[in-house]
């Protein structure tokens, strides 16, 4: 169990095209940290090196340079077993390395070499517990294909869906969009396969505006999926917190307002608007203090109805099925599940459109309505990363053997 006081990593930025989405994130939930314990910001760059220093608790600290304001670059060191995998070199002769000590890490790096599970892989040569894996789950969720399979596997409805790949693409292009028309119809979506925040992400009701869809699918990722457009359907998100082989909790549900089933990348994170509903509370200055400036109001301030108005029947089964999608992942943190919804209140088809493992805000403001506040959402985080630490030791991976003494005999001495 977490106890006060203790130094926990927060890992943002990444080489990902949502890198300032997760800077936001990072800042709320070190805001929220600092109630109780001693949050240390580590900033991934987009070139890949690491930075460290409380400036960078702060938003202005990241300009258009590469190097943030005040902070001092630090290194990932593998095969280190004693919580200290992060250093920062030395620049004198006289003076040795500073180990970054931490008892857990919390990862706030959203799409890219974070959510994917890349970073936590690392981390786990280090033996530092975290929360927000492990490294399977994580990958599987964020390619939205491998998610999807998941998911029917479970029981789960999903939306039909053609992937390409860019080599496909690439060898006939007329017969790739095809197949793609063919088979899942107009109108469609088309998505980068493991990119979120709706980056990426258009809507074809056409042949030229499929083929567009492509190419801006290719810029940014090597595979795009394609769905049928369920144009009636109303978005409904719910989070899900805990481990998977354990007591797992969904919050309240949510529906976005913008109008559009499918919300773009401006919509979700650059909303000035207030939410609606009872949780949300202020949004993003709520949860940092009024310390992020710049962001428009962001995430937590979105357009939103909280709870979502739908029967609570409805309510219950799509809770259900997120805590259902979680187990299936086999994900230990937070997750949003984000959910389309044809005829709410009448007979309503309930399809999982996908998952997101590091949600905007950690979807603290659909947890807030259910009496649990942020510093207790980070607090259950570092309980989750923790208890899966304990659970990865417990598990037995090398053990003695006399395979290469036998093969060293067998090979009679030779050379």
């Amino acid at each position: 169990m977490a106890t006060p006081g203790q130094r926990i990593g927060v890992c943002f930025g990444g080489p990902s095209v949502e890198h300032d989405v997760s800077i936001i994130s990072a800042e709320q939930l070190m805001a929220a940290l600092a109630e109780r314990h001693q949050p240390v910001p580590i900033y991934l760059g987009r070139d890949g090196r690491f930075w460290t220093g409380e400036s960078l608790r702060k938003v202005e600290a990241f300009g258009d340079g590469e190097a943030p304001e005040g902070a001092e670059p630090c290194e990932l060191r593998l095969g280190r077993a004693d919580g200290a995998g992060f250093v920062v070199p030395s620049t004198s002769r006289l003076r040795g390395d500073r180990y970054v000590r931490l008892d857990a890490v919390l990862n706030s790096i959203h799409g890219t070499g974070g959510e994917d599970g890349a970073l936590l892989g690392a981390l786990e040569h280090t033996e530092i517990p975290y929360a927000g894996g492990g490294v399977g789950p994580a990958a599987a969720a964020m390619n939205k294909a491998t998610a999807k399979a998941v998911f029917r596997a479970a029981g789960i409805e999903v939306n039909p869906d053609v992937v390409v790949d860019r080599g496909e693409h690439s060898r006939d292009p007329g017969a790739a969009l095809a197949r793609a028309r063919e088979e899942i119809g107009l109108p469609c979506f088309v998505k980068p396969i493991s990119l979120g925040s709706s980056i990426g992400v258009s809507r074809c009701a056409d042949d030229a505006a499929l083929e567009e869809a492509f190419e801006l699918g290719f810029e940014l990722d090597r595979a795009v999926l394609v769905e049928p457009a369920l144009d009636q359907a109303v978005e409904i998100n719910c989070a899900v917190l805990g481990r998977p082989d354990g007591e797992l909790r969904a919050s309240v549900c949510e529906q976005p307002v913008k109008g559009e089933a499918m919300l773009g990348f401006e919509e979700k994170y650059m909303s000035g608007g207030g939410s609606k509903g009872s949780g949300a509370k202020g949004g993003e200055a709520a949860a940092t203090g009024g310390g992020s400036k710049g962001d428009g109001g962001g995430m937590a301030s979105q357009d939103r109805l909280i709870p979502a108005p739908i029967p609570e029947a409805l309510t219950i089964a799509i809770q259900e099925t997120a805590v259902r999608a979680q187990r299936a992942l086999g994900f230990a943190g937070v997750s949003r599940y984000d959910f389309l919804v044809t005829d709410p209140e009448g007979d309503a088809r309930v399809v999982l459109n996908e998952a997101n493992t590091v949600p905007g805000s950690f979807s603290f403001y659909l947890f807030e309505p259910q009496g649990l506040s942020f510093p207790d959402l980070a607090e259950a985080l570092i309980d989750v990363a923790l208890a899966e630490a304990a659970e990865r030791r417990a598990t037995t991976r090398t053990f003695d053997s006399i395979l290469l003494q036998t093969y060293v005999a067998g090979q009679g001495g030779t050379k």
